[in-house]
């Protein structure tokens, strides 16, 4: 009887560690809670460094465009002619800067910024899923804890 106890203890910590695994996970693939911000807008990028606050650009998506503004300048990216999303090896206050490609005039364009996904605000991830619907032909890298 106490070797079934033991062996009880041993497993049943390691199930319950894999259950949470798969729960979160779930989370961060599948969005639920989306915080608009901007007149519809939803924000998908942070800055990692509290120093530098000042030039720094945010980003914002819709249904149909990527917002990029810096001060007053706000350029517009169509979601249609995003042909890949994938991150970067580059990494700050545990936030992997991810990059962004689309064609513009016929040239490739790259824009880089770190996302903003948490728990609580998953807008980053509903970019994905987004972008993935505008053009189905686009790469899209998928979300998990090894490139967040």
């Amino acid at each position: 009887m106490r070797e079934v106890i033991n062996i009880l203890l041993v497993i049943l910590p390691i199930i319950v560690l894999f259950m949470l695994i798969r729960f979160f996970s779930g989370m961060l693939r599948h969005p639920t809670r989306i915080v608009a911000e901007n007149n519809g807008k939803k924000k998908i990028s942070t800055n990692p460094s509290y120093l530098k606050k000042s030039a720094y650009t945010e980003y914002y998506y819709d249904n149909s465009y990527l917002y990029e503004v810096t001060d007053s300048m706000t350029n517009e990216i169509e979601l249609n002619k995003i042909i890949k999303i994938k991150p970067t090896f580059t990494k700050v206050n545990n936030r992997r800067k991810w990059s962004i490609i689309y064609l513009k005039a016929g040239q490739e364009k790259e824009v880089q910024f770190y996302h903003n996904l948490t728990f609580a605000n998953q807008n980053f991830a509903d970019f994905l899923i987004t972008v993935k619907r505008a053009n189905p032909d686009a790469e899209v890298k998928k979300l998990c804890f090894l490139n967040i």
